[in-house]
């Protein structure tokens, strides 16, 4: 009995202390719609809002697949005004999961500021910092997607 406890805890161990790689992330933002209607409310957002692509200057830090995570299907949305920043934005769940036809979710993934670090996750942020950022994705970009798909988010 006594070897058995041993291995329950070190598999307890095991799974609490190694992780599988994943970005993690912020808040979920879940639309109550399909994700062939987000994306085409985010296609109508860059179209109607072209400031927030990705500017050639900035173009070789979207470099997720060389990073590995070219299985996640992602957005990047650009910032222009102070503080000058991106955001990789990715659906949750639909990389493993069936085509959900009745909800999709966005997480922002990762932040980018130009300085020595680059892209900052969600762990490299303090408190004050994540709420900066996640009011910023509601209120310039969330807000606009709401509109183009006539769907309010909730954020889980």
């Amino acid at each position: 009995m006594s070897k058995f406890l041993k291995l329950i805890a070190c598999v307890f161990f095991v799974l609490q202390n190694i992780s599988c790689g994943t970005l993690g992330g912020l808040d979920d933002r879940v639309f109550l719609v399909s994700k062939e209607k987000i994306e085409n409310a985010i296609d109508s957002f860059y179209t109607m809002n072209p400031t927030y692509v990705i500017p050639a200057k900035w173009e070789q830090h979207n470099d997720w697949s060389k990073r590995g995570y070219d299985f996640l299907e992602s957005r990047i949305f650009y910032f222009k005004s102070s503080p000058e920043e991106m955001y990789y934005v990715s659906f949750v769940g639909t990389s493993t999961s069936p085509a959900d036809t009745f909800t999709c979710t966005l997480a922002i993934r990762a932040v980018f500021k130009e300085d020595e670090k680059g892209w900052y996750l969600e762990k490299d942020l303090d408190r004050k910092e994540k709420k900066r950022i996640e009011a910023r994705f509601d209120n310039e970009i969330v807000s606009k997607i709401e509109v183009y798909a006539n769907a309010k988010a909730k954020r889980e």
